[in-house]
């Protein structure tokens, strides 16, 4: 049979106290109230219980036989924030309930118990507990809609990667990061070869795996820290912070060799021949002092890429 506190739908009480008298009446007037119900003796076992479950209320005696009644609810609300805690004591006193108060417990009662009283009390601390979830739910709710339309902004639908637009604020950030601290940055400008004559051939859908098949590719064969961005139709642009030089070089001749190599899947069988794809290297501040000067000089490179024969890269050498 199921557990009744697996399904969620029964309030949960926690009894803890050491006489068994003020236990079983507890539990008897909660399992009344329909509560799922568990009693124990000491601070140590209502722990271990709180450790393993949440509960919505927690019924506690002022002085345990192993702990205060305010250790104990400091313990349970660093495990359970949201439960509420209600202490019961035969022996009140005006400086133990205002430290229990101050603490976060919910109520203060002396025994003999009122049983009205004590419902009344617990239903006033299900009410408040509720309205904190359900507030804290939708606040949560309301964050993760805000996250998600904010990544459908900056990624492009297809690739997954990062979009036209996030492309130039993440080239503004990474510049401007390298001017302060005097690293050197490279741009890769990438253009798939003929894509145009490819899509024609074998289709839309065809030409669309193509950009994923590399995009996995480009994420393979970059670092962790790179920037991978679909610049638009069959281009990529890929952002390298603190990477100049033979560095840069390494990078565009491993992209060219690993697309060239790569098999291309249409509709389940490979076809013949191989895409290939041209690059155009800029640095910064080799090539350029500022962001769109870095852009077109990239641009620019890769036009000399095109000219030189495709598949290849430009500046050969840096």
């Amino acid at each position: 049979m199921e557990d009744e506190r697996e399904k969620g739908k029964r309030v949960s009480a926690l009894i803890v106290d050491d006489d068994e008298e003020i236990r079983a009446s507890l539990m008897e007037r909660f399992q009344e109230a329909g509560y799922f119900t568990d009693v124990t003796p000491n601070g140590k076992d209502a722990i271990d219980k709180v450790k393993e479950f949440f509960y919505n209320i927690a019924v506690v005696e002022v002085e345990l036989p192993d702990m205060t009644g305010l250790d104990f609810l400091k313990m349970i609300k660093n495990i359970h924030p949201d439960t509420s805690v209600i202490f019961i004591t035969a022996k009140p006193s005006l400086e133990n309930s205002v430290s229990a108060l101050n603490a976060g417990a919910n109520a203060y009662m002396m025994k003999p118990l009122k049983m009205e009283e004590m419902m009344e009390h617990i239903d006033e601390a299900l009410d408040r507990q509720r309205a904190i979830i359900e507030t804290r739910e939708l606040l949560f709710a309301e964050r993760k809609k805000r996250e998600f339309y904010q990544y459908l902004s900056i990624i492009d639908g297809l690739t997954d990667l990062y979009n036209h637009r996030h492309f130039y604020e993440l080239l503004t950030q990474e510049v401007a990061r390298s001017a302060r601290y005097e690293h050197p940055l490279s741009l890769l400008m990438i253009d798939i070869d003929d894509f145009k004559r490819f899509n024609d051939s074998y289709g839309h859908p065809a030409g669309d795996k193509v950009l994923q098949d590399i995009t996995r590719l480009f994420k393979e064969n970059c670092r962790r820290v790179d920037y991978i961005c679909r610049y638009g139709g069959e281009e990529f642009a890929i952002i390298t912070p603190e990477t100049s030089g033979k560095n840069v070089v390494h990078v565009a001749r491993r992209l060219v060799n690993k697309v060239r190599e790569m098999k291309i899947q249409i509709y389940g069988s490979s076809i013949e021949g191989n895409l290939t794809i041209s690059i155009g290297l800029a640095g910064y501040p080799a090539d350029a002092k500022t962001k769109d000067d870095l852009i077109i000089k990239a641009d620019q490179y890769l036009l000399e890429a095109k000219k030189s024969g495709k598949d290849c890269f430009y500046p050969s050498s840096s």
